[in-house]
């Protein structure tokens, strides 16, 4: 089920695990953004953010278009709930171009 997310209401961050990153070019606009796919353990869920704004290496964490903040838990990977919710995304806003950028956020692979 593809559902949207209520406003954030705290600057906790969402802990995401299974987690990747994807920049696209959809609907109208020709710049690219980004987006972090992943699985929300607390509530079982997969979720594709907004466009990410920012990523604080030391803390792991991305902050996204919508002020929410996600804790990357563990390694990337993959998730069937968090790629069904990203192909809908996906289909849904038109995506031209997609690129997997996951490596440039990835604390193995910048080591």
């Amino acid at each position: 089920m593809i559902y949207g997310v209520a406003e954030p209401t705290n600057n906790f961050p969402v802990a995401i695990m299974a987690w990747s990153i994807k920049e696209v070019v959809w609907g109208e606009s020709e710049q690219p953004t980004r987006h972090l796919i992943g699985h929300i353990p607390q509530i079982s869920s997969g979720r594709t953010t907004s466009a990410i704004q920012s990523f604080d290496r030391e803390k792991m964490q991305i902050t996204t278009r919508s002020g929410r903040v996600y804790a990357l838990l563990g390694h990337p990977g993959e998730n069937d709930d968090a790629d069904y919710v990203w192909e809908r995304w996906k289909a849904f806003n038109h995506v031209r171009n997609e690129k997997d950028v996951t490596n440039e956020y990835d604390e193995r692979a910048n080591t």
